[in-house]
Parts: C-alpha cells; structure tokens; sequence
C-alpha cells in the first residue's frame, strides 16, 4: 500500500515538473511574398533562415537554424524556431537579443533578407519576472 502511494505521488510529482516548463521554442508566422508583392501560391516550399544575434542587429550570432515550411492558400508559414537547434545553446541573460530571418522561396539556393528586429520579452518571461 504505501509502494503504491508512493508511485502515485512520484508520477504525480514527475507529471507537475513537466508542465511547469516554458516551451523551448518560439513561435513565428509571416506571410511569403514574391518579387511582384503578391503572397506566393498554395504549396509553394519555402526555406526560413533564422539568426540570433548578440547585443544589435549585426552583432555576433549565437544561434542559427534553417527550417523547410509550406505556404498556404494565403502565402502563410508557420513554424517554431528551436524546432532543429536546440535554443538553450543562446544565453539570454547576457544582453539584448536580436532575431534576422531570410527566406529561399522555392529552394533556388538564394536567401532573401528579410530583416532584422530586437526580441522582446513573451508572456511566459513577464510571468516569471
């Protein structure tokens, strides 16, 4: 009886430390467009190239990852950074984060630049603060 108990409580335990955990991956949606403006066709495969840089937006990256998406019916991508690398690799006590994402629509090898903007705090970061 108390070997139960003690399992019970155990995987009870286990289960709370679980989900007491921020997922270690970031969210991102953006909508491809071609040379012309328009959102690029349903289906259309499209390489995201994502970079962290250090203290400002040229800074030292600290982390990078490529991830191969879809686009939709409206040209939408979504994926989540941390999805291949593993994001805990960046030291996010150490300065300002900066995110640079470049996409290769249609995978010809070619990265557009799409720009580059500062990462500020999210939901999970203002609770624990």
């Amino acid at each position: 009886m108390k070997r139960r108990l003690l399992v019970a409580l155990l995987i009870q335990l286990l289960s709370l430390l679980s989900h007491a955990q921020a997922p270690p991956q970031l969210n991102y949606q953006a909508v491809v467009r071609n040379s012309t403006g328009n959102p690029v066709a349903n289906n259309t495969p499209v390489l995201l190239r994502f970079s962290i840089h250090q203290q400002t937006e040229t800074g030292p990256v600290v982390f990078t990852e490529t991830i191969s998406a879809t686009a939709n019916q409206f040209g939408l991508v979504a994926v989540k950074i941390g999805s291949v690398n593993d994001l805990s690799v960046v030291d996010w006590g150490n300065g300002s984060k900066y995110l640079q994402v470049e996409a290769d629509i249609n995978n010809t090898g070619t990265y557009t630049d799409m720009g580059t903007s500062q990462l500020l705090s999210v939901p999970y970061a203002l609770y624990s603060g």
